[in-house]
């Protein structure tokens, strides 16, 4: 896949499992099926956040190299 379209995912991975965890946050105490989506949620958005991080960070960097002094002190 082409890095742009792998960015569009990762956003819109980001934000429906964004979505889900906020719905069913009122649920945690009720229901055990729903904190169970809940923390499977926040896994899952903990984890397209770094897929999207290292999307927008993995072109290789040229390392820097230190510039050589003009004259030397003397």
């Amino acid at each position: 896949m082409d890095r742009e379209i792998k960015k569009e995912v990762a956003k819109i991975a980001m934000t429906a499992s964004l979505g889900v965890t906020v719905i069913t946050a009122p649920f945690l105490k009720k229901n055990k099926t729903m904190k169970n989506i809940h923390t499977g949620a926040g896994v899952l958005l903990t984890g397209t956040a770094l897929w999207h991080h290292f999307l927008y960070h993995s072109e290789k960097k040229t390392p820097k190299t230190p510039a050589a002094p003009d004259k030397p002190i003397s």
